[in-house]
């Protein structure tokens, strides 16, 4: 046709309706993402490093990915095998019968580094790797999770139930020595499990259980007397309010002077973030968790998202958060939507700031028996409990559904949690955590 365009490129008519098709597809078309003009300036080119592969560093990858936005998604981390530290009373005892590579819980796309990070420099947007070598970001999200405190411990018969490959030599010394005393150190869920499970794999073994605080914060009276039971039956003492002064060899010094001797003591009594934080010059507490608020952004440095155990939210109303899975997995989740929204992409979690409504607590005890505690949203129990084979089934649903969240999280949104209405009540604080969950 005579004067018909040779390109309807810079057709004003074209133009218009090609905006009026792009929004209503936006997100519209399974497999397809029509992403506005704003969304591929704001992302294009851009590097995206994950620190850490953990709960939390895993699902915000495999959630960010899907986000089809020209991104680079690297996740560095020290470990090729994913760190399952919810099972670890188990490694413990001999009872875990699988473990998972990092790789094989990571969506295709996402480039795994496998080294320990030194330091980040922020000013520079790079992070320094152990063996000498750097990579670039334009956005980090950290995530680089805990490790058990460091205690001034005589002899070898100490170990920390976060440190998974002591775990396991642990279990080959508890084995030749079935009858060996057994001192776990904190009574906080993973203390408990593991003085569990340690008693129904060894009953010949002589356990003791030892907090500073009283047995069973956290938890309503019913649920407290059941695992007191629990441990009566299997003859596990358990030694509350308790304050330990000194590591000795193969014993342990109480306030009182009072020695505890044991062939091995397990340690569950706290647990400190990565010091790479700190040592980046971000502003952390007493225990290396960096500051972050509501958004779970870092002061000053916008550009860096944090997630899981490594971090403590300083906004008003987030007392009630404390170290877990349970926590680590919906803030991984909410920092790949936060960061999504500020790359332009609508997403209703992200624009709004991160918020948390527990459940409830779950503790394993051995594999046939349990406690699982309803709480409310501020993780302060209520009265009703659920324990036996109901706990026992329930404890491992939720154990593997970590697991399939991350499988399923490559293909499509798959984790959820509950958050707290918008005219909520102030959380309760100061009455959740014991000592060696905080």
């Amino acid at each position: 046709m005579v004067g018909q365009p040779l390109s309807y490129a810079a057709d004003p008519k074209w133009i218009s309706r090609k905006k009026k098709f792009t929004r209503f597809c936006h997100g519209k078309i399974p497999g397809r993402v029509f992403l506005t003009d704003r969304e591929a300036n704001m992302s294009q080119g851009k590097t995206v490093l994950i620190a850490g592969g953990g709960y939390a560093g895993i699902v915000a990858a495999n959630r960010l990915v899907r986000k089809k936005l020209p991104l680079e998604i690297v996740l560095v981390t020290a470990q090729e095998q994913f760190q399952e530290r919810i099972r670890n009373h188990q490694l413990l005892a001999g009872t875990l019968k699988r473990t998972y590579s990092v790789r094989s819980l990571l969506h295709k796309k996402v480039k795994l580094v496998i080294e320990r990070i030194a330091k980040i420099e922020p000013e520079s947007k790079r992070v320094i790797l152990e063996n000498g070598s750097e990579l670039g970001y334009d956005h980090l999200i950290y995530s680089l999770g805990v490790h058990g405190s460091k205690v001034e411990t005589s002899g070898d018969s100490y170990v920390g139930v976060s440190d998974v490959e002591a775990c396991a030599k642990m279990h080959e010394r508890i084995k030749q020595n079935e009858s060996a005393k057994i001192t776990v150190l904190g009574a906080g869920l993973s203390g408990i499990e593991t003085a569990a499970e340690l008693s129904k794999v060894f009953p010949k073994s002589i356990v003791t259980l030892v907090d500073s605080n009283t047995f069973g914060k956290g938890f309503s009276d019913e649920g407290k007397n059941k695992m007191i039971g629990f441990f009566s039956e299997n003859n596990v003492r358990i030694l509350d309010n308790t304050k330990i002064i000194k590591y000795a060899d193969k014993k342990l010094i109480t306030a009182n002077g009072e020695e505890i001797s044991h062939d091995f003591c397990i340690l569950a009594n706290g647990l400190a973030a990565s010091k790479v934080g700190g040592a980046s010059g971000l502003r952390t507490n007493p225990i290396g968790q960096v500051y972050v608020n509501e958004f779970l952004e870092v002061e000053d440095h916008p550009e860096i998202i944090g997630a899981g155990d490594c971090v403590q939210v300083v906004s008003s109303g987030y007392d009630h958060l404390r170290m877990a899975c349970a926590t680590a997995l919906p803030m991984g989740v909410y920092a790949a939507e936060r960061l999504s929204h500020k790359l332009g992409i609508d997403s209703k979690k992200g624009k709004i700031p991160f918020s948390l409504a527990y459940l409830g607590r779950n503790v394993s005890l051995g594999r046939e028996d349990g406690v699982i505690q309803e709480s409310n949203p501020d993780d302060s129990p209520t009265d009703k409990i659920w324990t036996a084979k109901s706990a026992k089934w329930i404890k491992e649903l939720i154990c593997k559904f970590t697991i399939l969240s991350f499988r399923f999280e490559k293909s499509f949104d798959f984790y959820f949690w509950k958050s707290f209405s918008e005219n909520k009540e102030e959380f309760a604080s100061g009455t959740l955590a014991t000592e060696t969950e905080k």
